[in-house]
């Protein structure tokens, strides 16, 4: 799907300073802004990698060009300072157009010149290239880069400690400006001229930072500025990476090219929108230095988060025919299960965060899903099973110390640590407090029980075997009386002995219709599939709580505490949709469920593409029109899902 937004459309700040794109380079690095190159977030740079030890840091934030034609300088960026956007280059973008890639076209007079930008595939740099498309005279293009070298959550201010001084490569330079932070280089493709003039610009300004509450003004610094003369029909690349151009910049840009065209082709057969959405996808998939393969839970600021693979898996690999990929991150994930505990966070230099109850349990729905898709059941007892015994057996008799099992059923969590994947906190407390026996999670439970039950009991020893069945009996004994809520034809959201039991209508209910072991009655199902078209249902996902409760919110905005106040009391999550569509098709068959899915959700994978993240599918929305996306303009659970349930419609 190619992108084209015009120059009317550009002009318009308020529509086109909401656009952004997003380029990756499959180890966890990106290049990302709005489409006219103006910093919204200081999330956008040009150059964001990981690196060792310290993190996502934003080495090179801006390339700042004018160009130099008839003794006029013309300036080519946009940038919000206080007060006032300067200068305001967007004036003469003529289009802007994406694909595989961003591509920029400016017009001054006669002067035609196209920009595009390319961030190759296991590379730690980035490419943009200026074309001289046409000019009757030669003309001088100049180019400032602008460095912030900080991790991506912080902001830069004028500072002493920055080493100012450049060190001469061929056709650029070499700066090295923070100690124990790596060097930058940053050369041309074609003979140019740096001139060294080292120099702090105060105050930019990020608006989408202001509007959250954050801090939103940053200083940057450029050591100097490119020069070079263009004449018709010829080109400049300018590169920015941690280490010097080996060869041919031209041939490093050749090779990024080929490679998007070969992905491109890899899908062609695909209709739209799932040919757009699986070549998307592929930006979630990283590889570490060891080669060992993740799932980024979204762009700009989520990083490695054991639900959201868990999740994602199926839409990012399988769905999109890497097998191998899903074997290899489910493989390792095994590696670091513990007491029956997945890790629901991964952080830098191997940190593990144990705190949730639900990882484990959607670990072993993405083996199902494996298995759907692969057939191959022989590597899954030989690798996986193993891991999936100890999950259900630590579970059973309570060695995870957060969760234990009562009359079948699995409670776990406080009001102060929530482990479910509503678990936004404010001052020290859950804002949606889940503690208890969560439809979900139990439902994630019967489903965990009933797969190694029937599916590998050959696999199970006596007293396991044992175990399970004693816990599948006490489980559906009492699962729907407990928890069907007649009033409101739902299931309620927690069960507690003690009488305080949450009535919420919430979607987690559909966990107990849609996965591949369930004991709700069809009768009752199409009751539960009612009420959630009723209540939570919106062009863009699903509410996360009904707007008749009185502690729904609908505006996701404000300062933090206040995001995470609303961020699960009727926010729309678009990854829901996933398990809404299985739950349809448990209870409704698939021509009405192709009908209601495509009927009320076919904005989310057709226009919304073109309005936020462009090309992805954001984190979350406002649940009351016009539904204004919010949050990660990409998130890896919105894509996968949206895939997998387009494939399962079919």
């Amino acid at each position: 799907m190619k992108i084209i937004f015009n120059r009317d459309e550009l002009l318009n700040l308020e529509y086109s300073l909401k656009k952004e794109y997003l380029l990756t380079n499959g180890k966890g690095g990106y290049s990302s802004s709005t489409i006219l190159d103006c910093h919204t977030r200081k999330y956008h740079g040009l150059l964001i990698l990981p690196l060792k030890k310290q993190g996502l840091f934003n080495l090179l934030s801006k390339l700042e060009v004018s160009v130099l034609s008839d003794h006029k300088e013309h300036s080519l960026s946009t940038n919000k300072f206080p007060g006032v956007f300067n200068p305001i280059g967007h004036q003469y973008i003529e289009s802007f157009e994406i694909e595989g890639y961003p591509i920029t076209n400016y017009t001054l007079g006669e002067v035609k010149i196209r920009r595009s930008i390319l961030m190759p595939k296991e590379g730690d740099c980035i490419l943009i290239k200026y074309e001289l498309l046409s000019g009757r005279k030669a003309i001088t293009l100049k180019a400032s880069p602008f460095l912030s070298y900080r991790e991506i959550h912080s902001l830069t201010c004028e500072n002493i400690d920055l080493r100012p001084r450049t060190f001469p490569e061929k056709n650029g330079f070499k700066i090295d400006p923070y100690k124990g932070l790596p060097p930058l280089y940053i050369q041309t493709s074609i003979k140019s001229t740096f001139y060294p003039a080292p120099c702090w610009w105060k105050n930019f300004e990020y608006l989408k930072e202001r509007n959250r509450g954050y801090d939103y003004q940053e200083d940057m610094f450029t050591p100097g500025v490119f020069e070079v003369k263009l004449t018709e029909g010829k080109s400049i690349i300018f590169r920015a990476g941690l280490a010097k151009a080996t060869g041919r910049i031209e041939r490093e840009a050749e090779e990024e090219l080929k490679r998007i065209e070969e992905e491109q082709e890899r899908f062609a057969k695909e209709e739209e929108p799932l040919k757009t959405l699986k070549i998307s996808a592929g930006h979630y998939l990283v590889s570490d230095d060891k080669g060992e393969k993740d799932i980024i839970a979204g762009y700009h600021w989520f990083k490695h988060w054991g639900r959201d693979t868990m999740i994602s898996i199926t839409g990012i690999t399988l769905a999109r025919g890497e097998k191998d990929t899903a074997l290899a991150i489910l493989k390792r994930y095994a590696t670091f299960e513990k007491n029956g505990l997945m890790p629901n966070f991964l952080g830098n230099n191997g940190t593990k965060a144990y705190n949730s109850i639900d990882t484990s349990l959607l670990y072993l729905w993405a083996i199902q899903n494996y298995i759907l898709y692969t057939k191959d059941k022989k590597s899954v007892n030989e690798e996986l099973i193993p891991t999936a015994k100890r999950i259900i057996s630590s579970l059973l008799e309570g060695k995870t110390g957060i969760a234990k099992i009562e009359n079948g059923f699995l409670y776990a969590g406080r009001r102060d640590f929530p482990l479910s994947w509503m678990d936004a906190i404010v001052g020290g407390v859950g804002v949606t407090p889940r503690d208890g026996a969560a439809v979900d999670i139990n439902s994630l439970w019967y489903n965990g029980l009933m797969f190694l039950y029937n599916d590998f009991k050959e696999s199970l020893d006596k007293k396991l075997s044992s175990q399970i069945e004693e816990a599948i009996k006490l489980f559906e004994s009492s699962f729907e009386r407990l928890f069907w809520n007649e009033e409101d034809q739902s299931l309620i959201d927690v069960y507690r002995p003690d009488g305080n039991i949450d009535r919420a209508i919430r979607p987690n209910q559909l966990f107990a219709l849609g996965l591949p072991y369930t004991c709700i009655s069809k009768e009752k199902g199409e009751k539960i599939i009612n009420t959630v078209k009723s209540h939570l249902a919106t062009p863009y996902g699903l509410r996360t709580l009904s707007p008749q409760n009185p502690a729904y919110l609908a505006n996701y905005a404000g300062c933090p505490e206040d995001r995470d106040r609303a961020y699960h009391q009727g926010t729309v999550w678009p990854w829901l949709i996933g398990i809404f569509t299985d739950a349809m098709l448990a209870v409704s068959g698939k021509k009405e469920t192709k009908e209601y899915i495509n009927g009320t959700f076919g904005e989310l994978w057709g226009r919304h593409l073109q309005r936020y993240g462009l090309l992805h599918i954001s984190e979350i929305f406002n649940p009351s029109p016009p539904y204004t996306a919010k949050g990660c303009m990409a998130q890896a659970w919105s894509i996968a899902e949206a895939i997998r349930t387009l494939e399962n419609i079919r």
